[in-house]
């Protein structure tokens, strides 16, 4: 980090103290009593301002690229500024004095808090990206009016006892025409809102759209938030507290929200916050309930049973309350945990959701994200026998734990999972649910392991036939073939030679050996196109496009060929299959499509090589009907373990494949 972001995080920070010092020492200085300091909301200003001066200051030092470090910072300003002159405008107002300078400061500083820096912070919570920027010219345009309005008021101090008569507050940046105006402070508040109302959907749909980190630093400011929120509607109840203090208590409560920021962008792992808020969740919820049930039994068994046992109703109301208390807890308990840790209390049901997803899965690693989702783990992956991961979702975090997979009590690999963030280990509960699930994945991965070595004994088989097929190629080529051209020279000498009985057998023996000639060279091409020996696989294929420039109705067809970084010495099993599609997808081309144009791409790279044939014919009725050419291709690919998608369009057809260069070299 740069010295001077350093620096400013101290000179910001540095002034809030001076804020705060001003508010402690104006305090003092005038004598200001408690009714006051309450009345005018110098304590939640002064104490939710210093957290978010502190919160901010801390992100902008350790993420200063994060502009919500910042921008908790400006809050923090502005809202620490505001008590700093709050005793100096009651002094100023209570006595002869000018009060414009106190009362400027005032009106100046607070409304910039609450209309552009807290709303903005929330629109770029967590990561400091802003969502919508929508929302940041709404807050841009619309602070400065509600600085102007709230300047226009001549009083702002109305609340405080002994200042309700006075008339002196009046701000430099009062604007006359703005007091009183109501439809502007409507829209202005409604424009206030609806930024607000923004940020609580970015935060929505962040959560939806975000993985585990985000999710969990997004629960942090949600459970502050909560908090917040619960202990205002219940301090609503809470009898004198409404009258010598709940102002500030529900104020001061905001500055959990801050500080909620500050462990989700630096310390989200701190704790488990799902296990936070499970337990908190469920007792909330588990309160509310029976107060509610509580107080709705007492007036009922008031209103029934008053004439005849008077206090008796009370009594009769906290036996059912307290009879129905632990049922009630342990299924709201029971749910709670489903939410944020899955099936891990029913083990069953956990196991038997991965195996019914094993029955569809192509292979054991398809199952890992049900696996994370029956239990709610940030992270799972499949390790063969030999430590080799097959397979992984969601995102790796530092502490693993690794559960072995067995089938017929052999060792075949092992599932290993995430710890949750905030926790060191994981349950006995968890450990239960993932030895119930690692038989089948034990199954599964054991048959996977026989499925692959079942096909790479299939791919050897088809590379050493292919190597066998080139070596008979090479030996027909080079030893039988020369041998029946000397037999045809002779035959053409005892022709020149001989004399007439001799020479009609001479000529039967010269068209044997032309036909046997003849034989041979086409079983040398079915071997082992003589092309791809002698030019390799690109050159070879731009031979065949070059002979394909007609249709079956003799309309003309032309062929590209591209050809992007084909790696060298390829195995003559990918070679030939490479040619053989070629040809055959050409082939259809020509003789089954309406096309005018093909193109055909050969790329690859050191694990497979790829190819595309692609035309501007469109199919009959939209797709094609398969044959035995498309048959054909398909048992070369599947031969060598690749994967093929040839397909007919409304707009024209496609062969693409993928073939492993693992086969044999």
């Amino acid at each position: 980090m740069s010295i001077d972001r350093r620096a400013w995080v101290g000179l910001l920070l540095g002034l809030v103290l001076v804020e705060a010092v001003a508010a402690v020492v104006g305090a003092v200085a005038t004598g200001l009593s408690y009714s006051q300091a309450r009345d005018s909301f110098m304590i939640p200003n002064a104490v939710v301002g210093i957290s978010c001066a502190v919160s901010g200051g801390l992100i902008a030092w350790h993420r200063p690229r994060n502009w919500l470090g910042w921008l908790l910072l400006g809050a923090g300003i502005a809202q620490t500024g505001t008590p700093a002159v709050t005793p100096w405008l009651i002094h100023a107002l209570e006595g002869t004095g000018s009060a414009e300078l106190p009362a400027t400061l005032y009106s100046l500083l607070w409304p910039w808090s609450v209309s552009l820096f807290i709303p903005l912070a929330l629109l770029v919570f967590p990561d400091g990206k802003l969502l919508w920027r929508a929302a940041l010219v709404v807050a841009l345009v619309n602070a400065p009016v509600q600085v102007l309005l709230f300047s226009a008021d001549r009083n702002p101090l109305a609340a405080v006892d002994g200042l309700a008569a006075q008339d002196r507050a009046v701000s430099w940046l009062r604007i006359p025409a703005l007091d009183g105006l109501v439809p502007l402070q409507t829209i202005s508040d409604l424009l206030l809102a609806g930024t607000f109302l923004a940020a609580i959907a970015g935060l929505v749909v962040r959560y939806r759209r975000g993985d585990e980190r985000v999710r969990r630093q997004l629960l942090w400011l949600l459970l502050a938030a909560t908090v917040a929120a619960v202990l205002v509607v219940s301090l609503r109840f809470a009898g004198p507290i409404g009258s010598t203090g709940f102002p500030i208590i529900v104020l001061t409560l905001v500055a959990l929200i801050p500080a909620s920021m500050t462990v989700a962008v630096l310390r989200y792992q701190l704790l488990d916050i799902r296990l936070v808020w499970s337990r908190t969740v469920t007792y909330l919820l588990l309160t509310a309930a029976v107060a509610a049930a509580y107080l709705g039994l007492v007036e009922v068994t008031d209103r029934l049973l008053r004439p005849r046992i008077n206090a008796s109703g009370a009594v009769l109301a906290t036996l059912v309350v307290a009879i129905g208390f632990n049922p009630v807890r342990v299924r709201l308990q029971r749910l709670v945990d489903r939410l944020f840790y899955g099936d891990r209390g029913n083990p069953v049901r956990a196991a038997s959701s991965v195996a019914a997803q094993l029955t569809g899965a192509s292979q054991p690693a398809d199952v890992l994200p049900a696996v994370c989702q029956a239990l709610r783990l940030p992270h799972a992956a499949l390790a063969d026998e030999a430590g080799v991961i097959r397979g992984e979702h969601g995102v790796r975090p530092a502490l693993l734990v690794e559960i072995p997979l067995l089938q017929a009590g052999a060792p075949v690999g092992e599932l290993q999972v995430g710890v949750r963030p905030g926790e060191k280990r994981l349950s006995a509960a968890d450990r239960v649910v993932l030895e119930l699930m690692a038989a089948p994945l034990g199954v599964a991965l054991r048959a996977q392991a026989l499925s692959d070595a079942v096909q790479q004994s299939r791919r050897e088989l088809v590379a050493a036939r292919e190597e066998e097929r080139r070596r008979l190629r090479r030996d027909l080529h080079d030893g039988l073939g020369p041998a029946l051209t000397g037999i045809g020279f002779r035959a053409d000498a005892v022709m020149n030679l001989a004399d007439d009985p001799v020479q009609p057998l001479a000529a039967e023996i010269r068209a044997i050996v032309d036909n046997a000639i003849a034989d041979v060279r086409r079983l040398i091409n079915q071997l082992h196109p003589s092309a791809l020996d002698e030019v390799g696989l690109v050159e070879a294929v731009r031979r065949h496009a070059a002979l394909v420039d007609r249709r079956g109705d003799g309309s003309p067809l032309q062929v590209t060929v591209r050809a992007d970084e084909v790696p060298d010495g390829l195995p003559a099993v990918v070679e030939v299959t490479a040619y053989r599609i070629v040809t055959e997808a050409l082939t259809n081309v020509a003789r089954h499509s309406r096309a005018g144009e093909a193109e055909v791409r050969i790329s690859g790279d050191g694990r497979a090589l790829r190819l595309s044939i692609v035309d501007d014919g469109p199919a009959v009725n939209g797709q094609w009907v398969p044959g035995v050419g498309l048959t054909s291709m398909r048992e070369r690919v599947a031969e060598l373990g690749g994967t093929l998608v040839a397909e007919g369009t409304a707009t024209g057809g496609r062969v693409q494949t993928c073939l492993p260069l693992e086969v044999s070299r």
